[in-house]
């Protein structure tokens, strides 16, 4: 299995969740960084930043991996890394987390850190 950090469209309720249907667990979780809105009807992250954005721990199959990878543009629109995350009961954890290789010139700060939220 790979572990997903999920802020945006893949989050539970959102459009793409459905590349996440074989979730084996979602956990909600906390990373820190800054979220974007692209202007595209997509979220950016970046780990320069303070904001406490409200995220997702999506364990997926391997076998996931790549339909999402597909989604995200990786290699091209978005890299990816392991990212700390912190769960709701305070414990830490690592996940893949995807940050946009270069922010379009229309992105806006969701100071909120909250993407279904903006």
């Amino acid at each position: 299995t790979v572990k997903l950090i999920v802020y945006g469209t893949l989050m539970t309720g959102e459009r793409n969740h459905r590349f996440c249907q074989n979730a084996i667990s979602i956990k909600p979780c906390t990373i820190t960084g800054t979220l974007y809105d692209t202007g595209y009807g997509f979220p950016a992250f970046e780990p320069q930043g303070d904001t406490i954005v409200k995220a997702e721990l999506i364990e997926v199959p391997i076998e996931d991996w790549p339909h999402v990878d597909r989604l995200e543009g990786y290699p091209r629109l978005y890299d990816r890394q392991l990212y700390p995350a912190k769960l709701e009961d305070g414990t830490e954890t690592t996940g893949w987390v995807y940050i946009m290789n270069e922010l379009p010139p229309q992105a806006k700060v969701i100071s909120s850190g909250d993407w279904k939220n903006r």
